[in-house]
């Protein structure tokens, strides 16, 4: 496959041209190119349509917008060049190839498209560049391990990583390619589920932020429910639905609050106590503190919204919560205090043996041993203070 040498330049009129499909579907039917159709107007089209005539009909497979434009100002020919194409598969490779530096920007989703090409196209040729090394290798003559593994390195530097090669002609890091490969999966899965609403809302959403898309495909609490939002109208965009789910009835953790207890309707495992508090509520998980009856320790577990099968139950602890709250304002100078009453209070209820460390808490003797401590670390630190003057006098 290659160029006509020394094409001729040919004009033909635009009804005698047909779109590649392959342009249409990454680039759509008709797209808004103001500036592009500022200079035909005025200078005609400078940068000859690319075309292919291998089945007997005039094919574009670069120049799609040009053409359109072309029409709709009513241009009676346009400036073409034939290419050679011996194949569908060399018509599909002239068509990204001529298009990987299109001017007028990409979107996302069309440079997911163009990506999800390249990987075709490159992965084949990394495993037989693989295969090539390891025929070398197994075919060399000297059998030293040092040599064998030299020549294994200088191999593996021949070509980089498929990822690295379609990311740099696609021109974002490796790390958005991966991101934006989970999203574009769920927009071609939204596709063929005909769910055509959602697939316009999350290429928007996509084409506005890899990050911000790939964030909501994760978050599956809300995704699909957003997604079922979509197809009746019920919203207008990812991003109107987030917000509903984040403030509105239908949001999942609407009815979650800190501190609350939940008993739930079977053991999450059988060494956990069956009910646990809420210590914490993210944009994933809501999150349960509950005790572990094998040591009597406060374990953490987070749960989606749908995972969490329980009835709220009226507070079991209120007293002993209101007695921890002012034990934490009276000792708020003695760290170690104030991290155990902050674990206390993350447990659903107490044991006897806590109940007895609050009391001690609550003690005078407690209170007269600290206030002792407290008298004799100033003692202390008054003492220090007069031997250190006392070597700057001398």
């Amino acid at each position: 496959m290659s160029l006509v040498q020394n094409p001729a330049i040919v004009y033909i009129s635009p009804a005698e041209l047909v779109v590649h499909p392959k342009l249409i579907e990454i680039y759509g039917e008709s797209e808004e190119r103001p500036a592009l159709e500022k200079s035909i107007s005025e200078k005609g089209i400078l940068e000859s349509l690319k075309v292919s005539a291998r089945t007997g009909v005039n094919v574009v497979l670069a120049g799609k917008c040009r053409l359109q434009i072309a029409r709709q100002l009513g241009i009676s020919t346009v400036k073409v060049e034939f290419v050679e194409s011996g194949s569908p598969k060399e018509d599909l490779k002239l068509v990204l190839d001529f298009n990987l530096h299109r001017e007028g920007g990409k979107t996302h989703y069309q440079k997911f498209h163009e990506g999800q090409y390249w990987e075709s196209v490159l992965r084949p040729q990394a495993k037989e560049r693989q295969r090539e090394s390891a025929r070398r290798l197994n075919g060399s003559k000297y059998s030293n391990l040092n040599h064998s593994i030299n020549e294994s390195k200088s191999q593996l530097k021949k070509g980089k990583p498929v990822i690295q090669e379609v990311s740099e002609n696609l021109n974002i890091s490796v790390g958005s390619y991966h991101k934006g490969k989970k999203v574009f999966e769920l927009i071609s899965q939204l596709r063929e589920m005909e769910k055509f609403k959602a697939v316009v809302a999350l290429e928007m959403e996509f084409n506005r932020s890899i990050d911000a898309a790939y964030k909501f495909v994760c978050n599956q609490d809300i995704c699909y429910q957003v997604i079922n939002l979509l197809e009746p109208d019920e919203i207008g965009s990812i991003g109107d639905g987030i917000a509903w789910m984040l403030n509105g009835d239908r949001n999942p953790f609407r009815g979650f609050q800190l501190d609350q207890v939940y008993q739930f309707k079977k053991r999450l495992r059988p060494e956990l106590e069956i009910v646990g508090r809420v210590i914490g509520i993210t944009n994933e998980f809501v999150v349960f503190g509950l005790r572990n009856l094998v040591n009597m320790s406060l374990e953490i577990v987070n749960l989606r919204p749908r995972q969490i099968d329980a009835e709220l139950q009226d507070e079991p602890s209120a007293s002993q919560r209101k007695r921890i709250f002012h034990l934490m304002q009276k000792f708020s100078d003695v760290f170690p205090v104030q991290v155990s009453l902050a674990e206390l209070l993350k447990l659903p209820n107490l044991t006897d043996k806590e109940e007895v460390l609050l009391r001690m808490y609550e003690s005078d003797v407690f209170e007269k041993t600290w206030e002792d401590y407290k008298t004799q670390m100033k003692a202390m630190e008054i003492s220090t203070n007069r031997k250190k003057d006392n070597i700057r006098a001398a």
